[in-house]
């Protein structure tokens, strides 16, 4: 996954970023990391439009850096994805971190749109996040994905705690490893 920063770099420069990562050097999705710019911003901040709407162009998945450590823990708010999934309705978009604080707003822009997608990594064994499991073994177990959030994780200890938060044995794969292929498209 590529990262860019339209704020700094200016929408060309983007652009030639995200085809030289994902044509040239086989790059699978873009990340972008608006609540953490200078300044921070809504992730439907303008700047970025355009960078949504080449990635659902080039059909790549965007990937949307959130999380409580923002400068503004309200740009975290998850309401902001689903306007930008109104605007780009065939855009994946992977959340990670999961907009933690804002479990129960995650969960419900997913339930909405099913192109988004959430990875919780090291949020998911936070106080609220069991509502992530509880979505996962019902409508969201085609929308959750595993991450460890190494190295502020080792890596073998949240796999064994993920194991542990009570996911229907039938969905691990989904959550472990078919979703992101189906995301990645590999």
């Amino acid at each position: 996954i590529a990262s860019v920063d339209p704020q700094t770099k200016g929408i060309a420069q983007t652009f030639e970023e995200i085809y030289r990562a994902t044509q040239t050097l086989g790059l699978k999705g873009i990340n972008v990391e608006p609540t953490f710019g200078r300044p921070a911003v809504s992730f439907d901040d303008k700047d970025f439009l355009p960078v949504y709407d080449l990635c659902q162009s080039l059909k790549i998945p965007l990937f949307i850096m959130t999380g409580p450590t923002t400068p503004n823990l309200e740009h975290t708010n998850p309401a902001a994805i689903g306007r930008i999934e109104r605007e780009f309705p065939n855009l994946k978009i992977v959340v990670c971190h999961g907009c933690y604080p804002y479990v129960n707003e995650m969960i419900g822009v997913a339930f909405r749109y099913e192109n988004v997608f959430v990875v919780p990594d090291m949020y998911i064994f936070q106080a609220g996040s069991k509502l992530f499991v509880e979505a996962a073994n019902g409508f969201f177990k085609d929308q959750l994905l595993f991450g460890t959030s190494y190295p502020f994780r080792p890596m073998k200890q949240t796999i064994e705690d993920f194991i542990k938060l009570g996911f229907k044995d039938e969905i691990l794969d989904n959550l472990f490893y078919k979703n992101a292929k189906r995301v990645l498209s590999i």
